[in-house]
């Protein structure tokens, strides 16, 4: 267990700030906090926390006290159109991934860094490093209203969805498909993959990743019926 020194130092952070907030704005009371643990970035930024909260809702009952502070996230999904042959992918990253040591179908994602209101920030500088690629923010949009909480009944982490269309010409699209990135200092190397709907669904274990193509093809839906 640590101490109430712990608390102090984290308190401020965003990502906690955060939380405590929307605790408040839902009207839930904070008799008690423990930090179980802490994980800083070599920059002393809080990544992570295990924390162990007295909190009273409104119709007077304790929710279950711990929480896994991860902070926002957001994922976007790019879809990717070949001008010169008409074929259109969805744009991919593929890394294994510690949960079981297998390869991950993935799109491009990332979480909010300590300084960064703007999820759409962070959405455009995970595709280029992920990926490659640097669009504009303009080819940005929303694939849903507001922020999707990934595992409420643990975790803080609420991810913001966006999606875009990339033109690009073949010599670019093969140039694409297969290209490494990442840093592999930190032990992130992702093969960029261009690949189909379908294989996408048949391949991924993610349910971030099926979710992400299932708001991308309803937010296509509206844009149809809008037009039409």
């Amino acid at each position: 267990m640590t101490s109430e020194k712990d608390w102090e130092r984290i308190k401020g952070e965003p990502k906690v700030k955060n939380w405590a907030a929307a605790l408040s704005d839902n009207t839930c009371e904070m008799l008690d906090i423990k930090v179980l643990n802490t994980l800083c970035k070599p920059s002393g930024e809080l990544l992570f926390a295990l924390l162990s909260a007295d909190v009273k809702s409104p119709d007077m009952f304790r929710i279950p006290p711990y929480i896994f502070i991860r902070g926002d996230a957001c994922i976007i999904v790019p879809e990717v159109v070949n001008i010169d042959s008409g074929e259109n992918r969805f744009l991919t990253v593929i890394q294994r991934r510690i949960a079981w040591g297998g390869e991950s179908i993935e799109f491009p994602a990332g979480m909010l860094d300590r300084n960064v209101d703007h999820p759409e920030v962070t959405a455009l500088k995970e595709l280029e490093e992920e990926t490659g690629l640097v669009i504009h923010a303009d080819s940005l949009f929303s694939l849903h209203d507001k922020p999707l909480y990934s595992s409420p009944g643990a975790s803080d982490e609420a991810i913001h969805y966006f999606g875009c269309r990339i033109l690009l010409t073949n010599t670019q699209w093969l140039a694409l498909d297969g290209r490494l990135e990442g840093d592999a200092l930190e032990g992130e190397v992702t093969k960029v993959r261009l690949l189909t709907e379908q294989e996408i669904e048949s391949g991924t274990r993610s349910l971030q990743v099926m979710l992400g193509l299932r708001l991308f093809r309803e937010s296509q839906k509206a844009d149809d019926f809008q037009r039409g």
